[in-house]
């Protein structure tokens, strides 16, 4: 980092909670700082941190958080935040798969939150036209990057590499799924929840089943993301931050948030055009954000 011109973190879902991942992502401030290098942090939540977190961060020449409620604990810890929604929503990785006929089934995702998603799972399962969906991706790279764009070299715990080592792929064989399904209600389709959650899948795959469904029970924050890029209806229910909320109410949507699993079945199928129209009008908004803050980041340079 003291070679680059600039330093960019993204913050994504871990500057929460004051963990030690959290400690080490603000740490990048003040190292940069000390070593003379630009450094902004980009993307990021910001919940229930303590004042050893806020005060790495003002190191950091800017912070941009994704939404609302980040942006108001931010600056109660005396930090300057600006407001830019995620960066997913300034992709284009949807676009491939709009097209597509939809199907009649809804998806649910898996959650952080344990409680929050047993319960939905357990609402899903007496549902016959619900599939399950994990949102990890079985893939080794990025096959939205271009391999001039990857990054030269990645750190990890064990050091530098050349790549990033593929992620460990899920597996479920049909006797685990018969074992923690066995003499519990609803055999037959526990069996195949557990089977579909640990089901191998590429993100073409993940993105296509989100894109083509009648809707989304999203456990996940960029379930709900990736759900507003395919005009996909959706219901969100919260996580372990209150990121899914801070976004939903800056878009609009706040309706759509709940932890009644019975409710998130119900708002799926009380989409507006009214509502179809709030969420294209926040994604146009968050990527002339996120321009503006790329051309801000520049200007340091």
């Amino acid at each position: 980092m003291r070679a680059a011109d600039i330093v960019i973190v993204n913050g994504e879902g871990t500057l929460h909670d004051a963990t030690r991942q959290a400690k080490a992502l603000a740490e990048v401030g003040p190292f940069c700082r000390d070593a003379g290098v630009p450094s902004v942090l980009i993307n990021s939540v910001y919940e229930r941190n303590d004042a050893e977190i806020a005060t790495a961060c003002r190191s950091f020449d800017k912070i941009y958080v994704r939404e609302s409620i980040s942006a108001y604990e931010a600056r109660e810890a005396g930090l300057q935040v600006e407001v830019v929604p995620d960066l997913t929503l300034s992709s284009d990785v949807m676009a491939a798969f709009r097209a597509k006929p939809r199907v009649a089934g809804i998806v649910i995702t898996d959650n952080a939150n344990r409680d929050v998603g047993r319960r939905a799972m357990e609402e899903a399962l007496v549902r016959k036209d619900v599939s399950f969906l994990h949102l990890d991706t079985s893939e080794p790279n990025n096959p939205f990057m271009a391999k001039a764009t990857s990054p030269e070299f990645v750190f990890m715990n064990t050091g530098r590499v050349t790549e990033p080592p593929p992620p460990q792929r899920r597996t479920s064989t049909a006797f685990r799924a018969f074992r923690k399904s066995l003499l519990k209600p609803h055999m037959l389709r526990r069996m195949k929840m557990i089977r579909q959650l640990n089901e191998p899948l590429s993100s073409a795959q993940i993105l296509s089943r989100i894109a083509t469904s009648r809707g989304v029970v999203a456990g996940r924050f960029h379930a709900v993301c990736m759900s507003m890029l395919s005009d996909t209806p959706f219901a969100a229910m919260s996580s372990n931050t209150s990121k899914m909320k801070g976004m939903l109410t800056d878009a609009g949507a706040a309706r759509f948030l709940t932890d009644d699993p019975k409710a998130a079945f119900h708002v799926i199928a009380d989409w507006k055009d009214s509502d179809h129209v709030a969420v294209a009008a926040y994604v146009e908004k968050a990527r002339r954000d996120a321009k503006a803050m790329f051309d801000a980041i520049a200007s340091l340079l």
